[in-house]
């Protein structure tokens, strides 16, 4: 099955249609670029979605909070995620809901990763020259501030990157403009 990031935005979209409030519609929206941009690899229109300082928890490795904290960390965390090609990924929503303080989703994550990368995190795949899918179940809590922007992500995953996780790509599987 190719992987096509956009397919990414079909439940954001319908809850964006669905929305009850402009600010819950707002939330979404943004919620939306934000995802749009990490696919894009395009850290400052990340940066845009957040407020100036914003705090990432990032839960289910098994050593508790992970995440970025701040402006400098964040944008090193995107920063490392584009330089290494891992930010192509078609994210499977089965629910997303919105409060006027908080922005909701789940489903399953498939990032596309080079295999060398795969490597150097010390999964043993066997053709470090290959593309892989790595998969897996999330959920986060985007809050966001009066004026529209997030305040950072409070995200939770099924447990660690293992290799039953990952599967390697054929060829046609992989995303346009990805070589």
């Amino acid at each position: 099955m190719k992987i096509v990031p956009e397919q990414s935005f079909a439940k954001v979209d319908e809850a964006i249609a669905a929305a009850r409030s402009p600010r819950q519609r707002a939330m979404l929206e943004n919620y939306r670029e934000h995802m749009a941009a990490e696919i894009a690899g395009d850290v400052e229109r990340i940066m845009a979605t957040q407020v100036a300082e914003p705090r990432y928890h990032i839960y289910g490795q098994g050593v508790g909070d992970t995440g970025p904290k701040g402006q400098a960390e964040v944008r090193q965390f995107y920063g490392h995620i584009f330089e290494n090609r891992y930010n192509k990924l078609r994210y499977d929503i089965d629910r997303i809901f919105c409060s006027d303080e908080n922005l909701f989703h789940e489903g399953t994550l498939n990032i596309v990763f080079p295999g060398q990368v795969l490597k150097q995190m010390g999964m043993p795949v066997d053709d470090p020259e290959a593309w892989y899918l790595y998969s897996y179940r999330t959920c986060a809590i985007f809050p966001y501030d009066e004026n529209g922007l997030a305040k950072g992500e409070d995200v939770y995953s099924d447990g660690p990157m293992s290799m039953d996780r990952i599967r390697k790509l054929a060829p046609e599987e992989l995303p346009d403009g990805l070589v």
